[in-house]
């Protein structure tokens, strides 16, 4: 007999933590589908950028908080916290009267989901048995599904209806029945033996060290346009080497030099990350600035790719694929590049503004496609090459991998997007550039393959 997440005895176990995933799979969604309409009512459209790297940036905090204390604490009482803090991220974010406000709500959602990013795969390591696992982490992307079919249209409907608010301000209600389902379920949670940690410390240090460097980065890069060039790459040039110099302490050793194993997985879940999350983020704004499309419309985009993403992840957790992970990984990455790549040519060639919105469905569908063949193959080796003393920080380090690739990436080509705004000259070029950027940033997951299995790197 196959086994199932769904068993009887999972049942309880995974109806919770699909449910809390959704949660913030719906706020991630309708969010990203709203968040023109709210740049434009905050006149804020130079700093779109920010509503989101501001979001992932706070998330390297949570993720350092749950790697760092998830053993100490208990996984219960750190999955409560980012249940609640989700809560109060959005309603500040709902009452924001102005972007810093806004911005200041995002963070505290980022956080929430940094939280919830490392305990969701300490729960998965520890109480689904390892021929689970796949399976089980296939799950977290099933979790996206139903918020992606029916978020872009809620958010649109809440829009015409009332205003972009409510789709923050629906957040805490929706949260009540997966806090009931999941936390009675973490009873059972058998707790691993906090490892003697002597680098909390420095840990702690280097993460707000990264945050004020990529915070930093972020915001000179926005100033293109308005401060001299030569400064602008200087201090991004001095904000990036800060950055990887934390690494050094936030991450396995070997890292930036893709050292074979745990290394490499972590440096490749970055650069997938990096092209994909950064291209995905403007695509709602350019149909609906560009194209002059609705809310609902653009947000069939997300909708497509989160069913599309889960039938990747399905498939890597499935029995009917026959190839090594290796070519997994490669049939993958090639997919996300591709969809990347297509991406403009979808959203800019059609005549018709509901044809180019079909088209850019169907080319971020391919991308997603094969971001969910990657992302739970990867975290799978992840789980299967670690000791599980180590699977919440090494998840940790995962997601920072995440986070660092995606703010980075996105900090840069949302410096295009502000130069645009500040010189009033938007355009569809604008958005090519940056989608080109993207498509080539995700082509380097290559060179992490070979690495993954300890052979030597191929380079293209």
């Amino acid at each position: 007999m196959t086994l199932s997440p769904w068993a009887p005895e999972y049942r309880r176990l995974s109806a919770g933590i699909v449910s809390l995933v959704a949660v913030f799979g719906f706020e991630g969604i309708a969010v990203s589908a709203v968040m023109p309409v709210a740049a434009a009512d905050l006149n804020a459209i130079s700093n779109y950028a920010v509503a989101f790297t501001s979001f992932t940036m706070a998330s390297l905090l949570g993720v350092t908080f749950a790697g760092l204390w998830a053993d100490h604490i208990g996984v219960k009482k750190i999955v409560t916290l980012a249940i609640i803090t989700l809560g109060i991220g959005s309603l500040i974010a709902g009452f924001a009267p102005n972007i810093h406000v806004l911005t200041l709500g995002r963070s505290v959602q980022g956080f929430a989901l940094g939280i919830d990013l490392v305990t969701m795969y300490v729960v998965i390591g520890r109480m689904y048995p390892e021929a689970l696992r796949p399976k089980a982490l296939g799950m977290l992307a099933a979790a996206w599904v139903v918020p992606g079919l029916v978020g872009p249209g809620i958010a649109g409907l809440m829009v015409e209806v009332s205003s972009w608010r409510m789709t923050f301000w629906i957040v805490p209600l929706l949260l009540i029945l997966p806090s009931v389902v999941l936390l009675s379920q973490l009873d059972k949670l058998q707790t691993a033996i906090p490892q003697p940690r002597t680098d909390s410390k420095s840990q702690i240090i280097a993460v707000l060290a990264a945050v004020f460097a990529l915070a930093v980065f972020q915001f000179s890069t926005s100033r293109i346009g308005q401060w001299d060039v030569s400064i602008v790459v200087a201090i991004s040039a001095a904000c990036l080497m800060a950055t990887a110099w934390t690494t050094r302490t936030l991450m396995p050793k070997g890292y930036l030099k893709i050292a074979v194993g745990i290394p490499a997985i972590i440096g490749m879940r970055g650069v997938i990350s990096a092209g994909y999350f950064a291209a995905e983020v403007y695509v709602p704004l350019a149909l609906q600035e560009i194209r002059d499309v609705s809310v609902a419309i653009s947000g069939a985009v997300l909708t497509v790719s989160a069913v599309t993403w889960f039938g990747g992840s399905w498939l890597q957790g499935s029995h009917r694929i026959k190839m090594s992970r290796e070519k997994v990984l490669v049939f993958g990455s090639v997919l996300i590049s591709i969809g990347i790549f297509l991406t403009p040519i979808a959203v800019f060639a059609p005549s018709n503004a509901t044809v180019a919105s079909l088209a850019a469905s169907l080319a971020c569908g391919a991308a997603a496609f094969g971001m969910g063949i990657c992302f739970p193959t990867l975290g799978g080796l992840m789980l299967d090459k670690s000791p599980e003393a180590d699977h919440a920080r090494h998840s940790a380090s995962l997601q920072m991998s995440d986070s660092f690739g995606t703010i980075v990436i996105t900090s840069i080509t949302g410096a295009a997007l502000s130069f645009a705004a500040f010189k009033n000259n938007l355009s569809g070029q604008t958005f090519v550039e940056m989608w080109l950027v993207c498509g080539f940033v995700s082509v380097l997951a290559l060179l992490f393959i070979p690495q993954i299995q300890g052979k030597q790197t191929i380079r293209p």
